[in-house]
């Protein structure tokens, strides 16, 4: 490796010489102390590349042996830099892009997070902001072991990470700890109780004494399921268990919405006028050069965003293309039934989206009001719906967790 660096730097030549004195002219020049390299044998002759500056011990060899010097090519940094005589400008055009790769190489460029789902990338990022990773940030300054230490800290959600810089490009890479999961204590007394008003239509107790039944009134906060249970045969001395009331409680509930639309509204039309514009990234910097002349009114859609790479180097050398629509904008009005239509599709999103899954819309009576130029909607939303959940009992004093949720007092004597 050395010598192929030594060798290139001081220039080397390439020779074939034939004759039946080859393998004596190979000897001859082994004995002068001549390195040569990359022999390769064509028939009576011989193939065969040495130091540019071993070429008179090559040539009087060649006479004593009387073998036939075919052609020289010379390589190296002195035969290249020979090829460049007369075009200086381009020779050091190459030297600062060489110069210029070498900086920007040591940049990082690009940060990536892999691995997390319940953690922000974009929290991730702006942390190891603050300790130094970053695009643009000088590769030398970054300690990825600190980095590493630091989101652990940081992070209680992490449960491993490894922070990587391969070229221009910084990964984190991450395992996050398993989600925990909402422990309940089933050992403690707890009633079901009513988040909402309502009518109950359905009600089963999986542990505990209903309290309600089908068809009864209830309030927010009216225990549904209690639970207390009461022990005991008929006629003699009985005695109360708390437990873990869980059931299911269905009921009918309303909800009220008002939504106002305006008759007249703004439509975009784009137009077939459609033009593209290429931009240049240097960095954060954008060069646009050429940006299409657009008259009236117009959207930009991003085509494509692509970036220079080296192997692994990603350069912060890009290209973008863009595409210009130009559209216009007309004044439109609705009819009633569409207003209408278009109200009734609002409230039923907001209804579904304050049930999400725990029940579903039973009917909606929508009391629609024609105005000048807008339509309004009055709504009521009847849907079934759970409305059951759980909250810590009030138990008896002398009650005692450990006993099985056994009240050792006496219920019948009045202890």
């Amino acid at each position: 490796m050395f010598l192929a660096i030594w060798y290139f730097l001081f220039g080397s030549a390439k020779i074939k010489v034939t004759g039946f004195g080859t393998e004596r002219l190979l000897n001859i020049l082994s004995y002068k102390g001549v390195y040569v390299f990359d022999v390769a044998w064509k028939g009576v002759g011989v193939s065969l590349r040495l130091p540019k500056k071993d070429l008179p011990i090559l040539e009087d060899a060649i006479q004593r042996v009387g073998c036939h010097l075919e052609s020289v090519e010379y390589g190296g940094l002195p035969a290249l830099l020979h090829r460049f005589r007369g075009r200086e400008v381009l020779g050091v055009g190459c030297l600062v892009f060489a110069c210029m790769l070498y900086v920007l190489s040591s940049f990082v460029w690009v940060v990536s997070v892999e691995g997390n789902e319940r953690i922000s990338q974009e929290d991730i990022l702006e942390y190891c902001k603050e300790l130094g990773l970053s695009p643009a940030n000088w590769k030398r300054n970054i300690s990825t072991e600190e980095i590493t230490k630091a989101l652990l800290v940081e992070f209680p959600d992490i449960s491993w990470v490894s922070v990587g810089i391969k070229g221009t490009n910084a990964t984190i890479k991450l395992t996050e700890t398993i989600e925990k999961v909402e422990l309940i204590d089933k050992d403690i007394p707890t009633d079901v109780v009513a988040t909402k008003d309502g009518v109950v239509v359905q009600i089963t107790a999986e542990r505990g004494t209903p309290m309600v039944a089908i068809g009864d009134v209830v309030k927010t906060g009216d225990i549904l399921i209690s639970s207390e249970i009461q022990l005991g045969l008929e006629g003699e001395d009985g005695w109360v268990e708390y437990v873990h009331a869980e059931g299911s409680i269905q009921a009918r509930t309303w909800q009220y919405h008002t939504e106002e639309l305006d008759l007249t509204y703004i439509e975009q039309r784009e137009t077939d006028l459609q033009k593209d514009n290429y931009l240049l990234y240097f960095g954060d910097a954008e060069v646009d050069l050429l940006q299409p002349k657009m008259e009236g009114t117009f959207a930009i859609q991003e085509v494509y965003t692509k970036w220079i790479s080296l192997g692994d180097f990603s350069l912060p050398i890009g290209i973008a293309k863009e595409s210009y629509h130009s559209y216009t904008l007309e004044e439109k009005t609705w009819s009633i039934d569409e207003a209408k239509k278009k109200i009734d599709e609002k409230i039923t999103k907001k209804a579904e989206n304050i049930l999400q899954t725990r029940g579903t819309i039973e009917m909606m009576d929508i009391l629609y009001t024609e105005l000048d130029d807008s339509v309004k909607g009055e709504a009521i939303v009847v849907t079934i719906e759970e409305i059951g959940a759980g909250k810590t009992a009030t138990v008896m004093k002398g009650w005692d967790a450990g006993a099985n949720g056994t009240n050792g007092e006496n219920i019948a004597n009045g202890e």
